[in-house]
């Protein structure tokens, strides 16, 4: 593979020798720690060719990427079984890539944060089937969302991350994506790369994509003539002024990476009614009240819950508030002695109804919320207070993946990113695209198979058909994709489809619920009704293991057709 050089813009090294250095690195390519996990990743890869598919004659290592794709909980089972299967027909170990997005990135993560998370994946499965039949404790989420909340770039993301993801998976995750650095540079495990984008930042139409790897985090290189910019991923998260790092914050944990990665999984009204749901199990649960200072009536209080939670949406979808919930809640809280101040509040707020600015109105709203939730908590409870503000405060400006930019004040002349902006927001990166393709093409990456699993919902081939067009505007070698071909079976798609031309890499592409393994177009969509991606609830046993197999059995029956085309690019073809 011919790996871009770095061409660094920095007066410092890209590189260190054992202890990372703080300093922001400009440039093209790869960073040179990468590189040399490549390199050990290819010895890796030669020696698997070479002993375990031992009919196929070396010429060349092959780089093989795989993409998976977003797809919420149902991405996170399916990329499960796609490498549980790859694993299983000695495939897994001539990857030297892992690319993913949105939920198939909670698979990755949960692989990741064990030394040994790779070495038996069958039992990765049982473990993961086993978590999502376990009961939820509530408390450990709620003990991780207030530590988040005491940092300075808290956001929705922060509670996404401990309270739904969390919930979804049932799995906290406490360790870093650079406690791999050590394996990836070995060689051991295909080198991860955990995708997002900073919702604010386009290029040529496109947001900006940012990149997590187990050495450095940064915008990424996407195209000859557009620079990338990185951090050591220890400090992705920190302070940076200048260009250097002005103040060391600790590095976030996989838990709170898969929630970065992983936060679109609906529309803005139902995101906005989990996170309320949610907020007030949390007011509910027994670490939270040791007993109930007030007794109101059930049904006052999912009256009152009920007009905030309109108050709030209006706010955040419309801009304003309605009239309407603050009639209501004026109307049910009147005469109630426990909801006076609230309720005087509330007639404030209303006559400033038309003449309040949008600061002014996230003041009153937190302020009655403040002063309800304090009638139900106990007096200590301070550091949930200072939680439960946040998450509001958050709410209310829709404020996510807040990050401490990079490239604050770094210069204009270095790099073409924002350089004015204290803070960033990362953002799930299927609001782009389903698959990170970008990522693993030239002049990134250079693969020279890509295998990319689709989990997502709607058209199965909306993916590829952007990428190809992509790749056509920016000049990148991506082979040709017939839409009108691809269009005609969408409804009804195989589980198989090659993608190649000369000078561009072979795309392997495989959607997941096919006519193959779901016998018809019904079949099919039955499938897409049980798994859907807004599903945040969880899945039976049964479930998750017909969702394995049926993602197994489109490596299971594809899989010599795989070899077919590593064998073709790896050496000379005599017959497998």
């Amino acid at each position: 593979m011919a790996i871009p050089q770095q061409v660094t813009c920095s007066a410092k090294s890209h590189s260190y020798p054992y202890f990372p250095r703080p300093h922001i690195s400009i440039g093209f390519g790869i960073s040179d720690e990468e590189m040399e996990a490549v390199k050990n990743r290819r010895n890796h890869v030669s020696k698997a060719l070479l002993n375990r598919l031992a009919d196929i004659y070396v010429k060349k290592v092959p780089v093989v990427s795989v993409l998976v794709s977003g797809g919420g909980l149902r991405a996170a089972i399916a990329s499960l079984g796609v490498l549980s299967e790859l694993s299983h027909v000695g495939l897994l170990d001539v990857v030297t890539y892992i690319a993913g997005v949105s939920g198939s990135t909670w698979c990755m993560s949960s692989l990741y944060n064990k030394s040994d998370g790779w070495k038996d994946l069958k039992k990765a499965e049982s473990e993961f089937r086993r978590r999502l039949q376990d009961p939820r404790d509530f408390s450990v989420a709620l003990k991780k969302l207030i530590e988040a909340a005491e940092r300075d770039d808290y956001s929705l993301t922060d509670f996404w991350s401990y309270a739904i993801v969390d919930y979804l998976t049932n799995e906290l995750l406490e360790s870093h994506l650079s406690r791999v650095r050590e394996e990836s540079r070995m060689g051991t495990v295909p080198y991860p790369i955990f995708a997002t984008i900073d919702h604010d930042v386009k290029f040529c139409g496109t947001n900006a994509w940012f990149e997590f790897t187990p050495d450095w985090a940064g915008y990424s290189t996407l195209g000859s003539s557009t620079l990338g910019a990185y951090v050591h991923t220890t400090y992705c998260g920190s302070e940076c002024e200048g260009g250097k790092l002005i103040n060391e914050k600790p590095e976030r944990d996989f838990s709170y990476l898969r929630g970065l990665c992983g936060s679109a999984l609906a529309d803005m009204n139902t995101n906005l009614t989990t996170i309320w749901d949610n907020i007030w199990k949390f007011i509910s649960c027994s670490d939270t009240q040791e007993k109930m200072p007030i007794n109101v009536p059930e049904g006052v209080m999912k009256a009152i819950k009920e007009q905030l939670f309109n108050l709030i949406s209006s706010f955040v979808i419309d801009g304003h508030c309605s009239g309407d919930s603050l009639k209501n809640l004026q109307h049910i809280m009147t005469g109630n002695k426990h909801f006076s101040d609230a309720a005087t509040l509330t007639e404030q707020m209303m006559k400033q109804l038309h003449v309040a600015s949008p600061d002014q109105w996230i003041q009153f709203i937190l302020e009655i919320l403040i002063i309800i939730l304090q009638l139900f908590l106990d007096k200590e409870r301070k550091a949930f207070l200072n939680f439960f503000r946040k998450t509001i405060d958050c709410l209310l400006k829709w404020k996510w993946g807040t990050t401490n930019s990079i490239l604050y004040k770094y210069g204009k002349a270095a790099t073409s990113f924002p350089t004015d902006q204290k803070y960033v927001s990362l953002m799930d990166s299927v609001l782009a695209t389903h698959s990170a393709y970008p990522l693993v093409l030239p002049p990134m990456r250079n693969s020279d198979i890509i295998l990319s699993f689709d989990f997502s919902e709607g058209d199965p081939f909306e993916t590829i058909k952007a990428t190809a067009k992509y790749c056509k505007a920016h000049h990148i070698p991506f082979p040709s994709v017939d839409d009108h071909k691809l269009d005609q079976e969408a409804k009804a798609p195989s589980d198989f489809y090659i993608f190649e031309e000369w000078n561009a890499p072979v795309v392997m592409y495989f959607p997941l619920f096919n006519k193959v393994n779901c016998g018809s177009e019904e079949g099919i969509k039955g499938r897409n009704e049980i798994y859907k991606t807004i599903n945040l609830g969880r899945y039976s046993d049964k479930e998750v293991c017909e969702l394995l197999d049926l993602s197994k059995a489109n490596v299971r029956k594809n899989k010599d057709r795989i070899l077919e085309k590593i064998h073709e690019v790896a050496g000379l073809p005599h017959g497998i």
